[in-house]
């Protein structure tokens, strides 16, 4: 096993080590970790917390605090600059960060890729009934709460309505997505978007209190060539019936989110964690705490488009999990 702090990038990412590392009273030392997930009803943070739970009773080597975080944007670029180990994150901006692209103002290359920790979150738009937003072409005019700053869903949302060209057409805002509930309910927004495994609960929670419409983004995705240009998003039909209230078949779209760690964490931290993180014990805890779960050991990189962590990949090679090479080098 190496030694539990071989950090050797930046002087920063040694710093946020530093900070990082504790003495055990038995004189066997556990490295501390740091993992942004998300909001605290969101899927990354649902999924976070009790995997890091599961490991932290099951390592001696390892601590995993969770912290909650404005989404994948934010972890990407934490994990980039060494502030934290361990993030979650997704296909589209994993490939925008590799090669500097908005919502990134540089490369940001020092990822490396664990395994894929939830199905496909679609982005859930939604608005009251009363408003009569139906489909994609209805936001004209409307203030819409896209995400927030430093989300997944924000930077999806803002993609779409930029190749849309709907975004001249509303007022779009970043905003903290723990407050959409109370904004759309209280007329301060008329649309929210929450990216989340389907059903999501912030549906769920709106449509008991007020009658509300999922938007239909079916034919501006077709009509704009979104997916074709844009492959990494795949397109989700909610059946109606799934949401009280919503008897029509919706169209939304989004991407899956995968587990990442600074290329320079000690390939045992990474194996010891994968390890854990993807144990059938812990899949069951996982499930149990949150059904919009993806911890898929059979196939955990399936889609995956970015290098893997060589502690990740100690773990998959042992288990007889095969994946093609990333197409980001």
């Amino acid at each position: 096993m190496k030694p539990a702090t071989p950090y050797r990038k930046a002087a920063t990412f040694c710093g946020a080590l530093l900070l990082a590392m504790a003495w055990q009273p038995a004189a066997v030392a556990q490295t501390m970790l740091q993992m942004p997930t998300g909001g605290v009803t969101g899927s990354y943070y649902m999924i976070g917390a009790p995997m890091a739970k599961f490991i932290n009773e099951h390592s001696k080597l390892i601590r995993v605090t969770p912290n909650t975080s404005g989404g994948s944007v934010e972890n990407q670029r934490r994990v980039e600059s060494g502030a934290a180990q361990f993030g979650m994150t997704s296909q589209d901006l994993m490939y925008a960060g590799w090669h500097g692209q908005k919502p990134f103002d540089k490369p940001t290359r020092n990822f490396r890729v664990i395994g894929i920790v939830t199905p496909v979150l679609a982005n859930h738009v939604m608005a009251l009934t009363k408003d009569n937003v139906k489909t994609a072409a209805d936001l004209k005019g409307k203030i819409f709460a896209i995400g927030a700053p430093g989300s997944m869903a924000a930077d999806q949302m803002n993609l779409f309505l930029e190749h849309t060209k709907l975004k001249g057409s509303l007022d779009s805002r970043m905003l903290p997505h723990q407050d959409y509930p109370t904004m759309l309910l209280d007329g301060k927004v008329q649309v929210i978007n929450r990216a989340g495994s389907v059903p999501a609960a912030v549906v769920e929670e709106i449509g008991v209190q007020k009658p509300v419409n999922l938007v239909d983004f079916g034919p501006e995705l077709e009509k704009s060539g979104f997916l074709k240009k844009y492959g990494f998003y795949q397109k989700i039909v909610v059946k109606g019936g799934t949401y009280k209230g919503e008897d029509r078949d919706v169209t939304l779209f989004g991407t899956a989110g995968y587990l990442i760690a600074h290329k320079d964490v000690p390939d045992a931290v990474v194996y010891e964690f994968t390890k854990l993180a993807y144990s059938e014990d812990n899949i069951k805890q996982v499930n149990m705490a949150f059904k919009g779960a993806n911890l898929n050991r059979a196939d955990p990189l399936g889609g995956n488009i970015a290098p893997v962590h060589p502690g990740a990949a100690k773990f998959w090679k042992e288990i007889g999990v095969k994946y093609p090479e990333p197409t980001l080098k």
